[in-house]
């Protein structure tokens, strides 16, 4: 079913089961439906024709859940944008994506063109926003012919005499690529991708109607997307914290009874480091999602013995296959990890090779290549870019990740790093993730981030960015030292650089380019 009718089903079955809780209040299904349906007939009696685009830069919050649905069911598409970009890049992605209108929040007023026609999420002070204001006298019926029976997993044939507008085939949603190796691109995600990514997700992280769903990732990331659609999906409800605090975290997961949530590595060293169960009461989680970046062993098995009681998993995905394309089975402290270093269980909606990037054929079964895969989740391509489409999907849909990994005889794969992040020294090839996590195994380190350098007698040379734990000294020489016995001495960082923090997308992932051009850090010394 599209996201406008699985809002439907829901809104006719549990009318009065809350759907979205914000820092600002609750809507129930019945209140959201309401709220979607006016912005739709808001958008039809503005001239917003099917097939326009509507962008959204705001936090997150209800508005962002609204637009989603309301896009939806008025069949527009909704443009996602990252609202930690620059000026330059934001407009860059407002004049590629060429929406009709902006709905944005003031403080991101600079992010955007002065020709953009733009509605206000909030307004100067206290009674309803420009937002509220614009869509109140729209029609607030519920989309039209809802199958209040319906099983949002089941497959629907499309109904003649339903709404022409709910076409499983439209393109609901355009995010944008992190821009971790190059510009961003836009990524048009269908009805049907973010239908069969529901029902894979849903059912593997055992997400209920009772569920009660924290979203912590921001939502103009297809993680962060992924979470609202997944949890209206099963009926459940969405909470969206104030911020990402321990003490906030902890706060809302104990007064709102959260069940499930997703979090990043850099949130979850906070709430083990900090102990959080000392303080609030975690017994509610039932599933923990991490991801986004290397997790590290040592971080998800101290996260684990705090929460004994909650499963762990971790996800494999892209924005252009509509997030997880492989999930590792869920594991509780004290299992014996099934697959050690899998990122999961490739889906069974999802076909995956592992090639030789070189000439695009098969490798030994176990042998490292790049990772291709053919999904019902996968984006039918790149928007105004046809070059890039045609280099990034075959002509029979297979489509070039552009990660280097393995898959066992299991179907679990195993991701070793990034093509363009491979090091190649001395005609050795060295996989930068390998580096990373066997460098913040150190007890004085919090997290590493490795690239490759030029040298002039290796072609490469392993450069290692390192951020210390809180409190803690070390120094490159010490460092290089420990590594010894523990990993290859080819692949050891022969440069060390400590710094504050690393550079990251709005989704976790570390901006290798960033690190390589010297953007966004704060450097606390320098050891070579």
């Amino acid at each position: 079913m599209t996201l406008a009718r699985t809002l439907a089903h829901h809104c006719h079955r549990r009318p009065n089961h809350r759907a979205v809780t914000t820092p600002t209040g609750t809507r129930t299904y019945a209140q959201l439906t309401a709220d979607v349906a006016r912005i739709a007939s808001t958008l039809r009696d503005g001239h917003v024709a099917r097939g326009s685009r509507i962008a959204v830069l705001a936090r997150n919050g209800l508005p962002c859940v609204q637009l989603v649905y309301a896009a939806s069911w008025s069949g527009t598409q909704l443009v996602c944008v990252n609202w930690r970009l620059g000026p330059e890049e934001s407009r860059a992605v407002l004049a590629d994506s060429a929406p009709v209108l902006v709905f944005a929040e003031r403080e991101f007023a600079h992010l955007i063109g002065p020709r953009e026609r733009v509605i206000w999420l909030d307004g100067p002070g206290h009674g309803p926003t420009p937002f509220e204001q614009w869509y109140a006298d729209g029609d607030p019926h519920t989309p039209p012919n809802p199958n209040p029976d319906q099983d949002p997993d089941q497959d629907q044939d499309q109904d003649p005499n339903q709404d022409p507008d709910q076409d499983p085939e439209s393109a609901v949603l355009l995010l944008y690529t992190t821009g971790t190796t190059g510009s961003p691109k836009g990524v048009p995600l269908l009805e049907r991708n973010l239908s069969h990514t529901c029902v894979q997700a849903t059912r593997r992280w055992r997400m209920h109607p009772d569920m009660t769903f924290l979203a912590c990732l921001p939502m103009f990331h297809v993680s962060g997307m992924s979470s609202v659609v997944c949890s209206v999906h099963v009926g459940g409800e969405l909470v969206v914290p104030s911020g990402t605090s321990v003490a906030e975290l902890g706060t809302v997961i104990e007064e709102r009874g959260v069940t499930h949530t997703v979090l990043v590595p850099t949130i979850l060293s906070r709430l083990v480091a900090e102990n959080a169960v000392a303080v609030h009461d975690f017994d509610s989680l039932e599933v923990v999602i991490y991801g986004a970046a290397p997790a590290g062993d040592t971080l998800v098995e101290q996260a684990m013995e705090m929460l004994p009681h909650t499963g762990f998993s971790q996800g494999y995905g892209l924005t252009e296959t509509c997030a997880g394309v492989a999930i590792e089975p869920l594991r509780r402290y004290g299992d014996a990890a099934g697959h050690p270093g899998s990122v999961g269980e490739v889906l069974d909606n999802c076909a995956c090779r592992v090639v030789d990037p070189r000439t695009g054929e098969d490798v030994a079964p176990g042998a490292d290549g790049e990772i291709w895969l053919r999904t019902p989740q996968l984006t039918p391509g790149y928007l105004n870019k046809p070059e890039e489409t045609a280099a990034a999907i075959t002509p029979d849909g297979w489509f070039r990740t552009g990660d280097i990994g393995c898959l066992d005889d299991e179907g679990f794969l195993y991701l070793k790093d990034r093509l363009k992040d491979m090091i190649i020294s001395g005609g050795e090839n060295i996989y930068s993730v390998e580096v990373e996590n066997v460098v913040a195994t150190h007890p004085a380190v919090l997290e590493a981030a490795v690239i490759g350098v030029p040298d002039p007698a290796w072609g490469e040379t392993v450069k290692a960015f390192v951020v210390l734990r809180r409190g803690e000294t070390l120094d490159s020489a010490t460092l290089r030292a420990w590594l010894e016995g523990r990993i290859a001495r080819y692949k050891r960082p022969r440069i060390v650089e400590f710094v504050d923090q690393l550079p990251r997308t709005g989704s976790g992932k570390v901006m290798k380019r960033a690190l390589l051009s010297g953007e966004r850090m704060d450097r606390t010394a320098l050891n070579s």
